[in-house]
């Protein structure tokens, strides 16, 4: 996704908060990562995350892909958008949705659509470390997911930066096993110049028990992307 949301250098390094920005920017990323970890879940292995970004005035979309190089797992292409404002110099809000489709996969047995809707709201503190809260809503797989996060960059050398962040969760899924996960995310991100950046990431996930995927409930991944913008 992130997010999404600046979702997970969000994406590769786990944080939340998103800033209003008054100019239009497009940014493009593409991401290779190891494993595909969302919410504590291995949805893949190996996998090839492209993504396209907009933003204006506050207002953002995008579209974020989800490859796999093992073709076991199934595609996924996700659409978003939302508006994020400051409320006060300590504190920002953010609402929006995304859906979630999955353009090879059928519930064949029910010949059933499995793409879901979800929206989702939260708030980021403008302090050191940038804590957030996001809650969010899926109305087809009937789930609440509450998620605590944090993230800040440091500059080590020259153009360079080392990026952290942390997060943990909770999902409560309908007539199913809810659990907690929890994350950290860690990379070296160097800019080239004001436009394009690399970012190399190292991360580990851990899920309670209660995750269905038992044996993937406890893992380590990196990744490389490359990201441009203006």
């Amino acid at each position: 996704m992130k997010k999404t949301i600046a979702i997970l250098a969000a994406s590769a390094a786990g944080f939340s908060a998103i800033n209003a920005q008054e100019d239009i920017s497009v940014t493009t990323t593409w991401e290779w990562q190891s494993s595909y970890v969302f919410r504590g879940a291995q949805f893949a292995d190996e996998t090839f995350m492209p993504s396209l970004d907009f933003e204006v005035a506050g207002f953002y979309a995008g579209i974020w892909a989800a490859l796999p190089a093992n073709h076991e797992y199934d595609n996924e292409v996700d659409f978003y958008a939302g508006y994020s404002w400051g409320i006060s110099e300590m504190l920002s809000a953010d609402v929006g949705f995304t859906y979630y489709t999955f353009p090879d996969a059928q519930d064949k047995f029910f010949d059933s659509d499995v793409n879901t809707f979800e929206i989702y709201g939260g708030v980021a503190f403008e302090v050191p470390f940038t804590p957030a809260v996001y809650l969010f809503r899926d109305f087809d797989l009937k789930s609440w997911t509450i998620e605590v996060s944090g993230g800040d960059s440091w500059e080590v050398a020259l153009d360079t930066t080392f990026d952290l962040g942390v997060y943990l969760g909770y999902v409560d899924i309908k007539d199913e096993e809810n659990y907690w996960y929890v994350g950290v995310n860690a990379g070296f991100t160097y800019s080239f110049n004001d436009y394009v950046s690399a970012t190399a990431s190292v991360g580990w996930s851990w899920a309670d028990e209660k995750l269905m995927l038992r044996d993937r409930d406890n893992r380590f991944y990196y990744g490389l992307s490359v990201s441009a913008g203006f």
